[in-house]
Formats: structure tokens, C-alpha cells, sequence
């Protein structure tokens, strides 16, 4: 009985992570510039699409499920908790922090670049 309770909690905590990292993507994605659009075209494209429509029937699946909305939002609050205990474990090791700086750094690259295009496109 608690490995299936345990299994229940494992799947409904994957569940959750996938709903808030697909809502961030969701976000994000609404300022593409169209060169990333095109990407998503063809085979991938269509592969995309049917992830995508998947994933819209389970975030419906468990807004209309009160259980299983219960439980998505204690999957949110316990990964809350982690990544909170996590950065704090991590404020003191200098190579994880020296790789986020690195990794910050990367990201305005890439957002500058990402802006620098658009507006490339934009003028044309």
C-alpha cells in the first residue's frame, strides 16, 4: 500500500513540474520572434503540437479533478520548499555558484542577441 501511495506521489510530482515549467514556456514563448516559429515546422513541428495538445488535456484534467488538483498544488509547494532549501545548501559552494554567474552571463548574451535580431527583422 505505500509504494502505490509513494508512486502516486512520485507521478503527481512530475505531473506538477511539467504544468509550471510548460507555463513558463507557455509565457516565454508568446515573445518568440517568428526565425523560432519556423523551427517547430515539419516532423518536430507536428511532434510539438501533439506534446502540447497533450499537455493542455492534463493541466484540463487536473483543474476539473479537485483530488488531483490537491495534490498539484502540494507538488508545487514541496518543490517550492526544495528549490529554497536547495539554494540555500548551494550559497556556499563557490563552483555552483561561480556556474550560475556563468550561466547568468550566458543568458543576457542571448537575450541581447535574441532583441538585436527582432529588431534586424523589424527594420526589414
Amino acid at each position: 500500500m505505500k509504494k502505490l501511495i509513494v508512486s502516486i506521489l512520485i507521478g503527481c510530482l512530475l505531473v506538477g513540474l511539467t504544468y509550471v515549467n510548460a507555463q513558463e514556456r507557455r509565457e516565454k514563448r508568446e515573445g518568440l520572434p517568428q526565425f523560432q516559429k519556423e523551427k517547430r515546422e515539419g516532423v518536430f513541428g507536428e511532434g510539438f503540437e501533439i506534446k502540447k495538445k497533450m499537455r493542455e488535456i492534463e493541466i484540463q484534467t487536473i483543474q476539473s479533478d479537485p483530488e488531483l488538483k490537491r495534490l498539484d498544488e502540494q507538488i508545487r509547494q514541496l518543490q517550492k520548499q526544495l528549490d529554497e532549501k536547495l539554494q540555500q545548501k548551494l550559497s556556499s559552494n563557490e563552483e555552483y555558484q561561480e556556474l550560475k554567474k556563468k550561466q547568468e552571463e550566458m543568458q543576457k548574451q542571448w537575450k541581447e542577441r535574441m532583441r538585436e535580431r527582432l529588431e534586424e527583422r523589424e527594420k526589414k
